[in-house]
């Protein structure tokens, strides 16, 4: 089974999935194999580099990810032409993953799972929600970016509330960690006992 968790950035997605790796889930984080598809050498960094310029790549030509969130995420197109690129591809690395291990159950974390239509591969979809400015400044702490950094990103995803309409399951994490721990549990039982056996 494959299951699609989203929420804003920093709800807590990557706190939820190891919950849920705790009890037996296969984790597969879209943002680890964003960062594999652009390394040295690799197919998406060129397809970048052809449409954005040499501009992007750090002296060592690697990707200069900073540099090249702060030129993409203030145009919409260009968000719109980077994720035309990436997405095919890592949607493609996410799914060779799962087939090595069919029998499993896998939480794929995926910030733009709705935005990238990667929600209609998925048996299931996890939204996970917690208080935007609270989120916002957990962000600002975990990635040292600034507040209007996160703020630039947020514009170009789909809002939470229709994130959370679109959702099978929704994981309220604004609250103690036993709580958001609580609802997790319920979820696997009910994703276990509805897999197929045999």
């Amino acid at each position: 089974m494959k299951i699609g968790v989203t929420g804003i950035f920093a709800s807590g997605k990557g706190t939820v999935c190891a919950m849920f790796e705790e009890l037996g889930a296969g984790v597969i984080d879209t943002d680890i194999l964003a960062r594999e598809i652009v390394e040295p050498g690799t197919e998406g960094l060129l397809l970048l580099v052809e449409e954005f310029g040499k501009g992007i790549l750090d002296e060592a030509g690697e990707l200069n990810r900073r540099a090249f969130a702060n030129i993409v995420f203030k145009d919409p197109e260009k968000v719109r032409r980077l994720n035309e690129i990436t997405h095919p591809l890592i949607l493609k690395r996410a799914m060779e993953i799962v087939s090595r291990d069919p029998g499993k159950i896998y939480m794929i974390n995926t910030p733009l799972l709705f935005e990238s239509g990667f929600n209609r591969y998925m048996d299931k979809n996890i939204v996970v929600t917690a208080d935007t400015d609270e989120a916002v400044k957990r962000g600002v702490k975990r990635d040292g970016i600034t507040e209007e950094e996160i703020r630039d990103r947020l514009k170009s995803q789909i809002s939470l509330n229709q994130k959370a309409q679109w959702a099978d399951y929704v994981i309220d994490n604004s609250l103690s960690i036993e709580n958001t721990r609580r609802q997790v549990v319920d979820i696997w039982n009910t994703l276990t006992a509805s897999r197929p056996k045999g």
